[in-house]
């Protein structure tokens, strides 16, 4: 009885040790703040941002500012950064993180060891078709978005039957089970399809349409190409 009494307390003190050392290991949860300025420290809002495995997206406010909440050292970020797009940003141990434009191809931000980082982007030689839609505009009548794209080489638009509601994909089916569609970005503003934006957009106010059929500088949200659409 001796001998059961003690052994007890034993692997009840090993079990506590153990369960002790896991929680030790768990990583920290805390909020990161992520602001984004231009080379004049002007905010930058409506920057898509997210982290990479956590269902925590959204975009900068007027202060060019996002806070990610409960994040951890291992954390990502990720922004699509306008004419960079997506860069990745690993967490560490900061709590606060800087990013600074200082050009269409060049940001900086400070890492968690106080270092300065400074990410340029390589020249890109993807194809991209540039609609001058104010142009088009003047010379012809068009109803709709997808009248606008028809020209465009490897893009193909199919009606669905609702009113504005269209299949699109560029240079035919990339996925069998997920969505072929191209990403499409208004303004700086990541709105889903071509179908969202016949519905927002009045197509009169559109100054350019550019289609990027490589989009790799959008990272995996490029994949299936991607449509940006710049208003007046």
């Amino acid at each position: 009885m001796f001998i059961m009494k003690h052994l007890a307390i034993f692997s009840f003190l090993i079990l506590m040790t153990v369960t002790v050392k896991a929680q030790d290991m768990e990583p920290q949860k805390r909020n990161i703040s992520l602001i984004i300025v231009d080379k004049k420290e002007r905010p930058i809002s409506n920057i898509i941002v997210s982290s990479l495995g956590a269902d925590k997206a959204g975009i900068t406010d007027r202060s060019g500012k996002f806070i990610f909440a409960d994040m951890t050292d291992n954390d990502t970020i990720s922004m699509i950064l306008p004419k960079y797009g997506e860069t990745l940003i690993s967490v560490g141990e900061m709590d606060s993180i800087v990013v600074k434009l200082r050009s269409v191809r060049r940001f900086s931000y400070m890492n968690s060891a106080g270092q300065n980082v400074t990410m340029r982007r390589q020249h890109q030689t993807e194809p991209i078709d540039v609609l001058d839609v104010q142009a088009m505009l003047s010379r012809h009548t068009y109803r709709s978005l997808e009248d606008l794209l028809q020209g465009v080489a490897g893009l193909n638009i199919t009606p669905v039957g609702a009113p504005n509601e269209v299949n699109v994909n560029i240079r035919g089916p990339v996925s069998i089970n997920g969505s072929n569609e191209p990403m499409v970005v208004l303004d700086g503003t990541m709105i889903g399809t071509l179908t969202n934006a016949n519905n927002m957009i009045n197509i009169y106010d559109i100054k350019t349409i550019e289609v990027q059929k490589n989009a790799t500088g959008w990272g995996a949200l490029g994949a299936n190409g991607v449509i940006v659409i710049k208003t007046r």
